[in-house]
Parts: structure tokens; sequence; C-alpha cells
């Protein structure tokens, strides 16, 4: 009991690190052979990998090429990727340490701090705080942050013109926030008085000697960004640098912070790197949580720390496993077929796997007499966007899925690949069979799962995506028809020389609906083409393109017109236009074309969200 009771205290006072770390030897080839296999599978232009173990960098090389046109090899000293979210470990550290100063407040209304413009009060009673910006518990919507090179905005400027809703109050469930992370750069640029990537240049870089790192945007030097088709994009910054959206670091700047982070150095600030890895949230006492921005999970019985970034063509990942002294860090400059670049957590399995002993998973045991039917349902991430265009993915992102099974388990669908079956042994406490994942249900309609920065919120029937995906099928159906049959039948007339059956009032009802199908054919196809290649999709969602921005406008001319299609059928029923097969197919495009309206609005593809 004594020992259980040291044990507590230690891990409550902060990171545990290793008196001997595993000998490492061979990693060097063994990342050799990860990489070479992997780039040339994915066709991953070029990367960098840094093992750091002991506190030694046992490995840092580059593989490939910063620029293929141009036949720039990746230097690990000198090439410079975008290492997208990685920078909120900057913005985190940067707040701390004017924590530790007194200028900042952990627990303080973030609106004490802000002057041009204030947080809305959505609970009020309940403010947004520092340590909520720093857990993603703010509860801010997802939204997304148009603006890229010359057009990105000051960062207080872009925060106050973009506020997003909130949709939770703030400390009842994680919900990954750009937005709230900016906010937090924003109250170190208040607090410090000077520019946020002025202080990240001094207080950040400068004590580690990451020379060659850089917040402010178009730092990228010669390195280009490698979207799936194998295509460059210049798109390298947008708002919110404090969020991760343009700063850039080489692997061995990253390396650096990655030691310094793992020795808990005190350049870092006095205490920092120990508040940072320490949990500071969880939904549940049986998963594990969140740091202040790092992402903690159990990974194969070990306590594993990660923080990734991503932006387009360009994605890095960089992980600790504090206990046993290793680190890793993998930087690439292109999408690959997997379109999330070289991946990091296929070489830390192999690490783990080759170096340190298999830990059993934890043993649990079925709660006598659970039910688990309160459960069942399907759940939609809670990063999924209410108010902006970015609610589209929810389209192409399948919820997971909860059926209960006897004995008080559950099995889920969709929830990291195929079918699983979990095991319910604490009140709403589950264990992946013969694994060692684990889930909960925090409180009723809410799902958490070990080491998330999301909870999944339990959806209806009319919210869920199968839905909406039948609906533009059938609307993809009718208006095919009505842009094919239409002529047809017009050409059939003449050829009859056939007479109208009224005058031109009807041709025109005739003519809209041609026309709105045409739309709803022209927009499923443009659209559909960009949700095909994400990585595509994304810059021109940053940079506003025109060409977005008109097939918006397609979609939102299709409620208008599908108000008149409706008035139009029942104008054709009640005046008896045309002949009755032809008043039935009008009014199956006028339905059909109003499905498509519906969750056009529905997934806020009209309207003011594109603006």
């Amino acid at each position: 009991m004594f020992t259980e009771f040291i044990t507590a205290l230690v891990l409550a006072a902060g990171p545990v690190h290793a008196v001997q770390p595993p000998d490492l030897a061979g990693v060097g080839a063994l990342v050799d052979e990860h990489v070479s296999t992997v780039m040339a599978e994915e066709k991953i232009p070029g990367a960098t990998v840094t093992v750091v173990a002991d506190g030694r960098q046992v490995v840092n090389k580059g593989y490939g090429w910063a620029d293929v046109e141009r036949r720039i090899p990746v230097d690990p000293e000198r090439t410079r990727f975008l290492i997208g979210s990685e920078t909120k470990l900057f913005t985190a550290q940067a707040a701390l340490q004017l924590v530790g100063e007194g200028k900042l407040s952990l627990d303080a209304d973030v609106n004490a701090y802000l002057t041009t413009f204030k947080i809305r009060d959505t609970y009020p009673g309940r403010p947004v705080t520092l340590r909520h910006l720093l857990t993603h518990t703010a509860g801010f919507d997802e939204d997304y942050v148009v603006g890229s090179g010359a057009d990105v905005r000051a960062l207080g400027e872009a925060l106050a013109a973009s506020q997003p809703e909130r949709l939770r109050p703030p400390g009842t469930g994680l919900s990954y926030s750009n937005y709230g992370v900016a906010l937090a750069g924003y109250l170190v640029e208040i607090a410090s008085g000077m520019p946020f990537e002025q202080y990240v240049d001094g207080r950040v870089f400068a004590p580690l000697g990451m020379e060659d790192s850089v917040i402010a945007c178009g730092g990228l030097k010669d390195t280009r960004a490698y979207l799936v088709d194998g295509s460059a994009t210049d798109v390298n910054c947008a708002n919110f640098a404090a969020s991760g959206a343009g700063p850039a670091s080489t692997a061995s700047d990253m390396a650096r912070y990655l030691q310094a982070q793992m020795a808990l150095d005190p350049r870092l600030g006095s205490g920092v790197a120990a508040q940072m890895q320490r949990q500071q949230y969880t939904e549940h006492p049986r998963l594990s949580g969140m740091g202040f921005m790092w992402e903690q999970m159990s990974y194969k019985g070990h306590r594993l720390l990660f923080k990734g970034g991503d932006m387009p063509g360009m994605h890095t990942s960089m992980f600790m496993l504090p206990e046993q002294g290793i680190g890793v860090h993998v930087m690439s400059n292109g999408d690959g077929t997997g379109r999330h670049g070289l991946d990091g957590f296929a070489l830390v399995d192999k690490i783990v796997e080759r170096y340190l002993p298999a830990a059993r998973p934890p043993s649990v045991k079925a709660l006598p007499g659970a039910a688990a039917g309160q459960y069942e349902g399907s759940y939609r991430s809670s990063r999924t966007s209410h108010g902006s265009l970015l609610k589209v993915q929810a389209l192409t992102d399948s919820p997971v899925h909860v059926t209960a099974t006897a004995g008080g388990g559950i099995e889920t669908t969709g929830l990291g690949g195929g079918r699983k079956r979990w095991v319910q042994f604490e009140p709403g406490v589950f264990q992946e069979e013969g694994g060692r994942r684990r889930i909960a249900f925090p409180e009723p309609g809410q799902l958490a799962v070990d080491g998330g920065t999301v909870v999944f919120d339990r959806i209806g029937a009319l919210d869920h995506p199968s839905l909406h995906l039948g609906l533009l099928a059938a609307a993809l159906l009718a208006s095919a028809a009505a842009v094919l049959g239409y002529p047809v039948a017009a050409l059939a007339r003449r050829r009859r020389s056939a007479s109208p059956a009224s005058p031109a009032g009807p041709r025109l009802p005739r003519l809209l609906a041609w026309a709105a199908g045409a739309l709803v054919i022209v927009f499923a196809g443009g659209f559909g083409s960009l949700l095909a290649d994400e990585g595509r999709a994304l810059p021109l969602v940053l940079q506003g393109a025109p060409v977005l921005i008109t097939l918006l406008v397609l979609a939102s001319l299709t409620v208008p017109l599908a108000a008149t299609l409706l008035a139009c059928s029942a104008a054709a029923w009640r005046k008896r236009w045309w002949s009755t097969r032809g008043r039935i197919a009008y009014t199956l495009v006028a339905l059909g074309v109003t499905a498509f309206a519906t969750v056009a609005v529905t997934y806020n593809l009209v309207g003011p969200s594109f603006t």
C-alpha cells in the first residue's frame, strides 16, 4: 500500500524518465529499410527521421528530394519543412512561460485580457480559460481559415473576424480547435507586449539554438510540397500561425526541441516541459487524455506522447516514450497515396516491437449483470464542423456505430477500422477483447476514446450521412433524367409536329427543371472531384479559390430553383399541364432538386458559410 502511494505521488508530480534506456543497436538500419520502402510504395518525394535515445541523436537523416524538379536533396540540417500543428507545442510553451511569470493565468476568463474583441458569453458563468485553450476543451466549433500568402491577416484581426460558435460548455468534452490555440497565441502577444512570432523567436527558438526555424509565413525556402498526384502546391501558410498554418523548421532544429522536452530542459521555462507532459484533462479516469498540447495514449502498454502536424503536401509527427527515454520525429514533403505522408506510427511500432519488452494487456473481467443497450447508436466526431464548409467532410466520414452484445458488452464499427468487440468492466467503461484499448461513455450520448483529441456525440437517423448520401443519389438520378430526358422529349414532339399542350407558360417550367438538373450535375461532378482529392481541395479552401466559390454559388442557386420547381409542380397538377406521365416526371425532378438543396443547406454549401 505504501509503495502504491509513493508511485501515485511520483506520477502526479510529473513525467518519469528511464534511468537506463534500451540499447537501440541497429536502429539506423531499421529506419533506412522502413523509410526507403514506404517512400517507394507511397510515392513520397522526401523525408527526414530523427531518433533520440538517452539524450543523444542516434539517427538524424534525410531521404529523397526537397525539390524533385531541381533535384535538391533533403538535408536534415538545412531543409525546412512545414511543421503544421506541431507549432501548438511552441504556443503552449510560450503561454506557460508567461503563466510562470505571473503575466497570464491558466484559470482566468480570457476576456479579462482581450480588448479589441471578446469571446461570446454563450454559457453564462462558464468562461473560456487558457487551460481550456491548451487542452482543446474550450468548446469551439471547428472552422476553416481562409487566407494564404499575401492575404494572411494579423493574429488578433483574424481572430476577431472569424470567431466560431461555441457548441459545448468549456471543460465538458474534447474538441480539437485551431481557433482556440490561435487565441492562446494572441494572449501571448497581449501579455508579452510583442508579436507572437517575435516572442517565439526570442523565447522558444533562441535558447535552444533553433536558428533554422521560422514562425512567420514564407520561410519554407527551397522545399516543395507535393500532393497525392505528385504535383507541387505553393500554399504554405494561412491565418493563425500560432496554430500551425505557416511555421517551418528543419529536422535538426526539431530534434533539439524533442531532446529538450525529453530532458525537461529548464531552457523551455521553469517546470514548463513537465507541466506540458503531465495529464491535464481526461474524459474519464480510466482513459489517457491531454497534456498541454501533448496527446497522451497507452501504446502497446507504454505511455506515449504524440503531436502531429499537417499542411497541404507536408506532414510531421513527434513521439516521446518518456519512461524509456526514446523520441522519434518524422517529416515528409508529400501526401503520398495514403494522403498523410510518411506514417510515423508505423515506424514507432517497429521500434517498440524490436527494442521494448512486450507488455501484456491489463486483465479485466466483465461487469456482472451489466447492460449496454443505453450506449447503442451512431456517434459523430466533435470535430465535425456545424457552421462552416468543413461540415461537408462528415458526408464521407463514416460515424462510429455501437451495438450492444450479450453480457453487457458492445460491438463497434468505424472506430479504428473494422469491427471490434469490447468488454464492459466498469459502468460505461470498456476494454477491447484481447487488446488494451479502452473507450468510455462519460455522459449520456457521448463516447470517449483513449488518447483522443475529440469525443463522439450520438446522432439521430436524420443526421446520419447515409440518409444524406441517399438523397444525393436520388437527386443525381432525377437531375440526369431531366438533363437527358427533356431535350429528347422536345425532339420527339417536334417530329410528331405536336402543338404545345398550353401557351408558352409550361415551356418555362421545363427549362427551369432542365437548368436545375444541370446545376446539380455540374456541382456534383466538380465538388465530388475535390472531395476525392482532399490534398488538392484544402489549398483551394485556404485560398478561397474562384473555382470553389463558383461551385458553391451553383449550389446556392438550387435552393430558389427547388422552391420554384415545387410551385410549378403543384400548378402542373392543378392546371393539368402536360400528360399524367409528364407531370409525374416533372414532380420527381422537383423532388430530386429539393433533396439536393436540402443536403446543400445541411452541409453549409450555400449562403454565408463560404464567404
